[in-house]
């Protein structure tokens, strides 16, 4: 238990030590905040006894037990050090907006920094007494300082190699067991030898690759006739309407009116919405003994679906208690032959088995073919020096899966270790968007460290920092990456479950965050299956929680029928995943109030809604003065209170998928903004460029700007260095006659945005959102003449719109990964030189009538690094000719609503090609294709049904295959 305890604190207090000195950097890095020959030196010295702990930390795989006490003392300094350092920025930001109404600001500043001084000596004092006491013999450290970022920010080529690296990896995952999963493929493909409802059980040990096989089956299922898929993780307390809600949501797109159903509607409607398709997969993934009722219940009411049921478990019960089944699918343990070309793909990057050393081959030995524990070590392999890998192969056989497991987390560097466990927030095995978690890290404070360069200037954006810092645990095999973008990045990922389950305890024991969560009731050995960590259940009175997730009902706790006796004041981050309607509503409204009930303002940095129903804001935003993250995407709001102008720190706000169709004019003065998406609404760009002109500093530091339409242009003067991305349509005016407006955002984006990676733009006759332009093409209008050539950062393209004779090298840069063309009317066959152009293309989207010509022919040698290729919606195509030498690499084709194409001539020669996917009204193409195609290529036809077209999706980019 006493080494339990060391591991627990060791790890609170070290990230904890973490955060409190990239707090301390930034107080050093704006003078004007120690404006006093006392209060600097203080900080100096605060800043160089944690570096002394912190390379204390480094030094030490294990501390004795004896530190305990010395270890919650830290704890403690560092908990109060973090609350003094944000209640001075709060004093500030307070004082700042005061300062609007009243003149008491010079008095008020001066009260607050005796406080700083004040609470920096204690601070000081702590440390001396820290770094005197007998547990620390950190005497070699006194003089050193830590780089301020241990995390460089990777170059186009380092990042490329790393991806590949990724890509790689994942499809050395992807080519394991092979016979099961083509058994699995002709088990649903064959359909259940008795009845209509069909069960496949994936049984095996924790990371021994159930859900690998699973998820490639559910891509899979697609071209074996499967219509509609859905996948659910379940927990084990998940009742049968979470259940049902969660299948539902993913066949209608979480209509509004499901969160409003009761159980008995759920199992009314459930059979009646599968009998729409002639085949459905289910996946469930992760199921509990305590899951076995659920399964009986769902049984009953698919039990006349044509469909088939999944189950990866760890549980050999579970397929027994079921009965009648097949027998499990069971994944293998490595051979050593594969264990060897991992280990060798990994460290060599070819997987070549044949030329390992010794000790390589005995830390092999050690993983006993668990896949898991391969995984692991050869995410610490790369990281570790001579002492290290010797131990491994010296005791690696004694250690256990949470000895390993700990090891993985603690050999992390100090910088990711917090920013890991702000992951634990996240319901467990739920795929987090890459993007939204880099975003809620910056508005913890938790990359502005890693920012800087000499001087404490800004050197690198903090987002290129966190995408750095999710590729370093991706390669470290400590995350899953679920889902990759069109241009081959991390989309989604999840912290591995076995990690979830020994970090989630931990962080809640020490008070570093809380979930709320009615499912922690249950066992615990379901909940965890390592068995080797209890989870505190009953937080100590008045616990003050820095991160706080709810995954149930805020005002009933299941346990006390209560709210958790939690110290609300000192909440950080929020995070809400309960999505039902009901009582959900009032309670976000509730907890907010009584957040913010004792005093006017608040240390909220985060605030994330995502998918609460129309949650209640008035009467506390404007309480929230350093909000940084306010996410309220698919909440339904029609609108949001005018204090979210009055956010001086805001970074992110994110009202994609509401109902809310303005701001506030002075919200566009905002100087902190980086990140704004919005849900299509029109907007006068003279607002913006106003503002900025107006105020130097006024969106200085935007880098999205996504979801707006904008009408009459005059001006195109505004220079936007800092925008990355851009998501804009021009609604055409009828008096536009000569289309200056056009020009003047063209002129715009051609030469005022330098830094570009990411572009949607088009132009539409009606001013309403994307989605809905795009399905009448008779509104889309004539693209103003763009140059895009110099963009060299330009990485994703999507133009709506008709382009008239486009010089391609023009308006085209030769860095593109992702384009995407639709209702372009173009009317010659332009691949031979798009081909020659785009070496780095990845994705190509020829969508609704972007080309009205009859023939497409993909000249050879063109589109050498091509992967997917979607064509949609050409009226007038009637054949696609792909020369010899043409796509070498291209894995997915799509062919959707061709009505006039009979012909797809030498489409043989793509022979890395995975999947051809076709939507027509009649089977003629299929037919014309079944004998031209490699026996590894799959055909999937599906009949003519009218979809949308999905060139943007929820995450910014567009839907894309894992690379393999």
């Amino acid at each position: 238990m006493a080494a339990s305890n060391t591991i627990t604190y060791t790890w609170a207090a070290e990230a904890a030590a973490e955060i409190v000195s990239q707090k301390l950097e930034m107080l050093l890095s704006h003078p004007v905040c120690l404006r006093c020959s006392l209060t600097e030196p203080l900080a100096k010295e605060a800043r160089e006894k944690l570096a002394m702990i912190q390379e204390f930390f480094s030094t030490r795989d294990s501390l004795s037990p004896s530190t305990v006490r010395w270890l919650g003392r830290l704890l403690q300094a560092m908990y109060d050090a973090e609350e003094f350092i944000d209640k001075f920025h709060l004093r500030e930001a307070r004082g700042r907006h005061k300062a609007l109404h009243m003149a008491t600001r010079p008095p008020a500043t001066l009260i607050s920094k005796c406080k700083l001084r004040r609470d920096l000596s204690n601070l000081v004092n702590k440390m001396r007494e820290l770094c005197q006491d007998q547990c620390f013999t950190g005497k070699e450290a006194k003089g050193k300082t830590r780089k301020a970022s241990p995390a460089s920010v990777l170059g186009q080529d380092e990042k490329q190699e790393r991806l590949t690296s990724l890509w790689d990896w994942q499809a050395s995952i992807n080519s394991l067991w092979r016979e099961k999963k083509e058994e699995i493929k002709e088990r649903i493909g064959e359909g259940p030898k008795s009845g209509n409802l069909g069960w496949t059980f994936i049984r095996g040990e924790p990371g021994a690759g159930k859900t690998s096989i699973a998820r490639w089956v559910y891509r899979e299922a697609m071209y074996l006739g499967f219509k509609w898929r859905a996948w659910v993780h379940l927990s084990p307390s998940m009742d049968m309407q979470e259940f049902l809600f969660e299948v539902l949501k993913q066949i209608r797109k979480l209509a509004r009116e499901l969160k409003d159903m009761n159980l008995q509607e759920m199992t009314e409607i459930h059979p009646h919405e599968l009998a729409k398709w002639k085949k459905f997969l289910i996946v469930l993934d992760g199921v509990h003994t305590s899951n076995v009722q659920l399964l009986g219940g769902l049984a009953r009411i698919l039990r006349h679906g044509q469909g088939h049921i999944i189950i990866t478990t760890q549980d050999d019960l579970i397929a027994n208690t079921m009965g009648g089944f097949e027998k499990p699918i069971e994944p293998k343990k490595l051979n050593q032959q594969e264990s060897r070309e991992m280990l060798s793909l990994k460290l060599r990057g070819v997987p070549d088995g044949q030329k390992l050393s010794n000790e390589e081959e005995a830390i092999l030995e050690t993983c006993q073919g668990s896949l898991l524990r391969i995984s692991l070590i050869l995410g610490l392999l790369p990281h570790a020096g001579k002492q290290e890998r010797a131990a491994l192969a010296k005791d690696g056989s004694k250690m256990s899966l949470l000895d390993l497991l700990k090891l993985s987390y603690q050999k992390l560097p100090a910088p990711l270790k917090p920013c890991f466990i702000y992951m634990v927030l996240f319901p467990r095995a739920t795929p987090i968007r890459t993007r939204k978690l880099v975003r809620l890290w910056l508005a913890e404070g938790l990359l502005d460290m890693h920012c800087c360069g000499g001087e404490w200037k800004t050197t690198r954006a903090p987002e290129d920092v966190g995408e750095t810092f999710i590729l370093e645990l991706a390669e470290r095999n400590m995350i899953d990456v679920a889902s990759w973008r069109a241009d081959g990045s991390p989309k989604t990922c999840h912290m591995l479950n076995s990690l979830y389950d020994v970090i989630r305890p931990i962080a809640m024991d020490t008070g570093f965050l809380y979930v709320h969560d009615a499912r922690k009731s249950k066992d615990e050995n379901d909940r965890y299956p390592t068995g080797q960590q209890q989870e505190l259940l009953a937080q100590p009175r008045e616990t003050k929680v820095r991160w706080l997730a709810e995954h149930t009902n805020i005002v009933r706790d299941s346990r006390s029928g209560s709210n958790p006796d939690l110290n609300l004041r000192y909440v950080r981050s929020f995070l809400s995943f309960f999505m039902r309607r009901g009582m959900l509503t009032k309670d976000i409204s509730t907890f907010l109030r009584k957040m913010t009930s004792k005093t006017a303002y608040r240390l909220l940095r985060v605030l994330d809604l995502e998918g609460v129903y129309k949650p209640s804001l008035h009467g506390v935003l404007h309480k929230l003065v350093l909000l940084k993250y306010l996410g309220l995407r698919s909440t339904a709001l029609p609108s949001i209170p005018r204090a979210v102008a009055d956010l001086q720190y805001l970074e992110t706000l994110d009202i994609k998928d509401t109902c809310i169709t303005s701001l506030p004019n002075s919200f566009w003065m905002a100087r902190n903004l980086r990140h704004l998406h919005l849900n299509w609404f029109y907007i006068n760009l003279k607002t913006i460029f106003k503002a900025r002109s107006n105020n130097v500093m006024a969106l200085s530091r935007l880098q999205t700007l996504s979801g707006l339409v904008m009408g009459e242009v005059k001006e195109n003067s505004v220079q936007m260095d800092s925008l990355t991305k851009l998501k804009l349509f021009l609604h055409q005016l009828d008096r536009d006659t000569s289309g200056s407006a056009g020009k003047a955002v063209a002129d715009w984006i051609s030469s005022r945005l330098p830094n570009l990676r990411s572009l949607t733009f088009g132009v539409t006759k009606k001013a309403q959102p994307a989605k809905e332009a795009k399905k009448k093409t008779s509104q889309i209008g004539l693209l103003p003449e763009l140059s895009l050539a110099g963009h060299r950062e330009l990485f994703a393209l999507y133009l709506l719109g008709q382009l008239k004779e486009p010089n391609w090298k023009q308006l085209l840069p030769v860095s593109l990964q992702v384009l995407t063309l639709s209702g372009s009317k173009l009317e010659a066959d332009m691949m031979a030189e798009l081909g020659g152009l785009l070496k780095h293309l990845r994705t190509f989207r020829l969508l609704g009538n972007s080309f009205l010509g009859t023939s497409l022919k993909f000249a050879r040698d063109g589109f050498p690094s091509l992967l997917i290729l979607k064509i949609w919606k050409l009226p007038c195509l009637r054949e696609v000719i792909v020369e010899q030498g043409a796509m070498p690499h291209l894995r997915v084709l799509e062919l959707r609503h061709l009505k006039s194409l009979t012909i797809v001539e030498d489409i043989k020669e793509c022979k890395e090609l995975e999947n051809i996917d076709i939507t027509s009204e009649s089977d003629t193409l299929v037919k014309e294709l079944r004998g031209k195609i490699g026996v590894k290529t799959n055909l999937n036809f599906e009949e003519d049904i009218e979809r949308s077209e999905d060139g943007d999706d929820s995450d910014d980019d567009t839907k894309a295959t894992a690379p393999s």
